[in-house]
């Protein structure tokens, strides 16, 4: 069995979300607040606590509404049950696929449907308003309709209402009639989906003596796992011997240890009070094998023969990986000591990146499936039926795991609600299913190859060649000079890719599909018939620049590209920029460097004074420079210069345009209502 999709409502800025998952490790990626780290906490509020609770705040922004809208209808007189499907539920949905030649244990009271051609069930786990609990939701609330003062109050009842009149209930479903259920128990749920959750913030670099000891205490729990009457019985008989040990010790204690710490105990006589006679105090030791693992167990470090490191001197990323396989084999053995066994485990791991270097990134991700290959070998018979899902800010991570791996978070404006955002997910396993084979193969080469932050940033970037992306930061920094009142690029978070006229049109499927504002910036590469042999701009009548065909595909002559406004170089969320003339009617560049001597002539020393004379003069000149250095001296030696006006132009509308990958503010009246704050900030990564 495992678990195949997952779908999220109305929690935080997950108010409707699916998303496939794959057979053993699924990515989640994308820009901080675009709902990550809500997915693991919705999964670790149903399937590992007791009670669910969940308060007013955790509820979708995108449906507060929805409560507004509630009570006014119960204010007009609706019946209950049409009130009822008005208040929002946070809603977790599971399909789980299972393999019907194997047997259901489990699993079988939640298979409802069971049709020949059926290989699915369907999970719910729903925090819901209790039965008959509709008076005492909106009993003495403010009269409708609810104006901007009244909201406030309607929200701050909620917020007391809420964990008192909610409860968690579970489910299960036919996929095929959404009206045939079973009501099951929140025990049965858990039974069937076992959890594992490893947290972002692991208290590895913790100050003091206790908190850094984090190896430790993962010891102590495979002890208690070992020790467990359903253990594997190698586990169980190092436990037993652990135990034995401590008994000896014991029995020493009792016999020498005791009777001199009786002698340290006066006797009541020799305080010489009346009264005080009777039994004499004794002493008793009792050493307990769980309490000397989690109390006095201490990982050390092997150094100098006869001298070891405490846990705490090794490096933060070691400690890291360690602990984090630890956990793994903690996890992998309390399944296999569970009786009956869960259907799948299902493990969450966040930000595995934490101080660890790049290629030690790289390598984790790739050993997750060889580790489960590892615990799987060690002769049970049934493999463990584990999924991970792993969050990550790693660039290094996403690029190792894999386009078919990938779910992309992004927050998006929650339609016509103001200042609200919900998060929309990408699949990358198929939402490329449009992409030539070719193309996509490509695009996985570069991004493995290359440091690629598609995933995390604001804004992108293609450049033609090294000398743009070299120059790219004194770019912004020269336009943002002359431009004040634009948006700053430079607290925006951008990614430079350098893919060069021939590949740049490979990346449009994929900037579309992730929705992030893109600016590539290219070469117009003028060429003459009859051979398209290149040539200044003055006499070509062509491009072979394959971006800019892609881009205008049945209309990329030089005096049609030439003519093209901001609108034509626009594609939604995309915009092209090539070379253009400085002035009207003016030279033409055909490469970055001529284009970029034309914007600085008295920079370059150009002293022809006709337009088709300093194309020549600037092209014989940029074709004497070495690209590398000609980069870096204006990029650090020499600073005073103009941007060329297309990259300028270029920039300014990448600075305008707006980017929807912002922290979610609560609506604005139970934003009030809870006293939180509500902003808008850049998100990085």
């Amino acid at each position: 069995m495992r678990i195949s999709r997952i779908a999220i409502r109305n929690f935080r800025l997950l108010a409707s979300v699916e998303l496939g998952l794959e057979e053993l490790t699924t990515l989640i990626v994308g820009r901080n607040n675009s709902g990550k780290t809500s997915m693991s906490e919705v999964c670790r509020r149903f399937l590992e606590y007791d009670k669910p609770i969940f308060q007013l705040e955790d509820f979708s922004s995108a449906c507060y509404d929805s409560f507004c809208e509630a009570y006014e209808h119960h204010a007009n007189g609706e019946e209950e049950e049409e009130v009822r499907k008005l208040v929002p539920a946070i809603e977790l949905r599971l399909t789980l696929k299972y393999d019907t030649a194997k047997p259901f244990n489990l699993l079988s009271d939640f298979i409802i449907d069971v049709e020949e051609d059926l290989d699915t069930a369907l999970a719910i786990a729903r925090y819901e308003l209790k039965g008959g609990a509709i008076q005492n939701l909106f009993e003495g609330l403010p009269q409708t309709p609810l104006n901007a003062e009244s909201r406030i109050q309607f929200f701050r009842s909620l917020r007391e209402r809420i964990p008192a009149l909610f409860e968690a209930r579970v489910f299960a479903e036919a996929p095929n009639d959404p009206s045939n259920t079973r009501t099951m128990t929140l025990t049965a749920l858990r039974n069937l989906i076992r959890t594992g959750f490893i947290n972002a913030q692991r208290g590895l670099d913790g100050t003091s003596t206790r908190d850094t000891e984090v190896l430790a205490r993962v010891l102590e729990g495979l002890f208690s796992t070992a020790a467990s009457p359903t253990a594997d019985s190698t586990e169980r008989l190092i436990a037993e011997a652990l135990k034995e040990s401590v008994s000896e010790i014991q029995e020493k204690i009792d016999k020498d240890f005791a009777g001199k710490l009786k002698e340290l105990i006066p006797t009541f006589s020799s305080f010489g009070y009346r009264g005080l006679g009777g039994p004499e105090l004794q002493t008793e030791t009792t050493l307990d094998v769980e309490r000397m693992v989690s109390n006095f167990t201490r990982v050390s470090y092997a150094g100098y023969p006869g001298v070891s490191f405490p846990e705490a001197y090794n490096g933060l990323g070691a400690r890291n990986l360690i602990f984090i396989l630890l956990q793994l084999v903690g996890f992998y053995r309390s399944y296999r000591a569970s009786t009956p066994a869960p259907g799948v485990q299902f493990i969450f791991i966040e930000e595995p990146e934490a101080h660890l270097h790049p290629q030690m990134q790289e390598v984790f991700i790739r050993q997750l499936s060889k580790l489960t290959n590892q615990l799987n070998a060690g002769g049970q018979d049934d493999p463990w039926p584990v999924q991970f899902v792993v969050s990550t800010h790693s660039s290094h991570i996403a690029n190792e795991a894999g386009f078919e791996k990938i779910r992309y978070f992004m927050a998006t404006s929650a339609g016509s609600i103001p200042n609200v955002f919900q998060t929309k997910v990408k699949d990358l396993h198929n939402g490329l299913t449009t992409h030539d084979p070719k193309a996509a193969s490509f695009l996985h080469q570069y991004l493995t190859l290359t440091r690629c932050d598609l995933f995390f940033a604001d804004k992108a970037v293609l450049v033609e060649g090294l000398s743009e992306r070299l120059m790219f930061p004194s770019f912004i920094k020269q336009v943002e000079s002359s431009s004040p009142k634009l948006p700053k690029l430079s607290t925006q978070y951008l990614t430079v890719l350098e893919v060069g006229g021939a590949y740049a049109h490979l990346f449009f499927d994929l900037l579309e599909f992730l929705e992030l504002p893109t600016l590539v910036i290219t070469d117009l590469d003028s060429v003459a018939p009859p051979n398209g042999k290149a040539c200044v701009v003055h006499s070509g009548t062509e491009t072979s620049n394959a971006c800019i065909k892609t881009w205008f595909p049945n209309d990329a002559t030089l005096a049609s590209l030439r003519s093209k406004n901001a609108l034509d170089k626009t594609r939604g969320g995309r915009r092209i920029a090539y070379q253009i003339p400085e002035v009207a009617n003016g030279p033409c560049g055909r490469t970055f460097e001529d284009a970029f001597m034309l914007a600085n002539k008295t920079l370059f020393g150009l002293t022809a004074t006709t337009s088709d004379a300093l194309e020549d003069e600037a092209r014989t000149l940029a074709a004497a420079q070495k690209k590398s250095s000609f980069a870096l001296k204006y990029a650090i030696e020499e600073t005073q210069w103009a941007v060329p006006l297309y990259i300028a132009e270029g920039l300014r509308w990448l600075a305008e345009t707006q980017n929807l990958s912002l922290s979610d503010p609560k609506s604005q009246m139970a934003a009030k209502a809870v006293a939180a704050e509500g902003g808008l900030s850049n998100a990085t990564v």
